[in-house]
């Protein structure tokens, strides 16, 4: 018995690509953006599918252990950096993939387990929390890869026709056959950018090989062309667009070798049809999801000898990304009483801040008959006020009392503060501060 368990073990990880991972795969890399760990999910997921919308991340299906599916959605809430659960999907499935049309979230193919894949798509509606079902591929597909451009929806490769494209038209609800990729991909990656579709990594299973190819597919011609490949090969791995740019994320670099598990992230510009490596994600992985929020890149999830629940953000390289972000500080508003006097004090930077926060607050009085204010909160400093985006602000309050001072009474206020776990930081001298 325990042998045909064994069996049935390797089977399903044959299938998904998902063998046990015994070590991981290190890469040297260029270093550029940064990465945090975010709010975990409340589920466990391998290979689920995210999008976003509005202000809000939506994850859908995966499989939290073996041959066992995901039914329930979780959203996440940038306002409250909190998951909650939504409604389950119609048909609990993994390696499942989405985009986003006219507000609404498709969930496209997938696998059901026990040998069966699936053609159905979903539609899901954030706005009211419900499912329609919408018309099914042409075929039963099994991580696919999907991309919404020119208000259509797009399919491409998976595991039953690697080499397939079929556009999903709205208007009619039918899907129609497009031109044919150059590779078998299975385990791809893809993404739209600036009107075209990019189909990215993948394997051939038909011969084992794990592919660092991508094609570019023009829909004005309905052709495919090569563009720079990958620098690492890899499959089972997502990708995301931010700022004109497309990212890969993670991964495994040979769909037959178990430790070859990636955390290593390139970026491709289109412009210059090159690929760089950019800062490495904290958790290697397979079978994750991708989405950007709030100017952030989130990986969702996945598989690397256990199943994930784990988010991590990613802040990508920018402009000013090489050097430290320029803080400033000013005293933005002055509330209640005199003894409880509410400063607001707040940061701006000329980049993306990570973490920031007010380090120090001195008072020197500078005119008026002498007093002495105390601030009563913080207790204790540093003063968290978190992040800031480029050319952004946010704030902390500080309560100062302020009840033994003249109505005359001025200040110098010296604010010390910092960013990026101290790699940015300044100081800021405000004179003539009324109390």
């Amino acid at each position: 018995m325990k042998r045909i368990e064994n069996s049935i073990r390797i089977l399903i990880f044959s299938l998904l690509g998902l063998t046990p991972i015994t070590a991981a795969f290190s890469q040297t890399v260029n270093d550029g953006g940064s990465w945090k760990t975010g709010t975990p999910m409340h589920n466990l997921r391998a290979t689920p599918t995210a999008a976003s919308v509005g202000d809000k991340i939506y994850v859908f299906g995966g499989m939290f252990n073996w041959d066992r599916a995901v039914q329930d959605v979780e959203v996440y809430d940038s306002a409250t950096k909190q998951w909650t659960v939504k409604g389950p999907m119609l048909k609990p499935r993994w390696n499942v993939v989405s985009a986003v049309l006219n507000g609404k979230i498709y969930t496209i193919g997938g696998y059901f387990g026990g040998g069966h894949y699936a053609s159905e798509v979903e539609e899901y509606d954030p706005a009211t929390d419900t499912w329609r079902v919408r018309a099914s591929l042409p075929v039963a597909q099994v991580q696919p890869a999907a991309a919404t451009l020119n208000g259509k929806i797009y399919a491409f490769g998976g595991g039953t026709d690697p080499q397939g494209l079929y556009e999903y038209d709205p208007a009619t609800n039918k899907w129609t056959p497009r031109g044919h990729m150059f590779e078998r991909r299975y385990g791809l990656t893809g993404v739209a950018l600036n009107g075209k579709l990019y189909a990215i990594g993948g394997a051939d299973t038909s011969n084992n090989k794990t592919l660092s190819s991508v094609e570019e597919y023009d829909p004005a011609t309905n052709t495919w062309k090569m563009v720079a490949p990958m620098s690492m090969k890899r499959c089972f791995l997502s990708a995301i667009v931010f700022n004109g740019k497309i990212y890969v994320v993670g991964g495994r670099s040979s769909l037959i070798d178990d430790s070859t598990n990636l955390s290593s992230v390139e970026e491709y510009d289109p412009t210059t049809n090159k690929w760089r490596f950019v800062a490495s994600m904290p958790t290697a992985r397979i079978g994750l999801a991708t989405a950007v929020l709030n100017n952030k890149i989130h990986a969702i999830g996945g598989y690397n000898g256990e199943f994930l629940k784990v988010v991590e953000e990613f802040q990508p390289p920018q402009d000013c990304s090489l050097t430290p972000p320029v803080l400033s500080a000013l005293v933005s508003s002055k509330t209640g009483s005199q003894a409880a006097r509410q400063w607001t004090i707040a940061l701006a930077s000329t980049c993306f801040a990570d973490n920031a926060q007010i380090d120090g607050l001195t008072l020197t009085q500078t005119f008026g008959a002498a007093c002495t204010p105390i601030i009563t909160s913080p207790t204790t400093f540093p003063l968290k006020v978190g992040d800031i985006e480029t050319h952004g602000e946010a704030s902390g309050v500080a309560t100062i009392d302020f009840s033994g001072c003249p109505n005359n009474a001025r200040f110098s206020a010296k604010i010390s503060f910092s960013a990026n776990d101290g790699a940015a930081h300044g100081s800021k001298t405000l004179n003539n501060q009324y109390r």
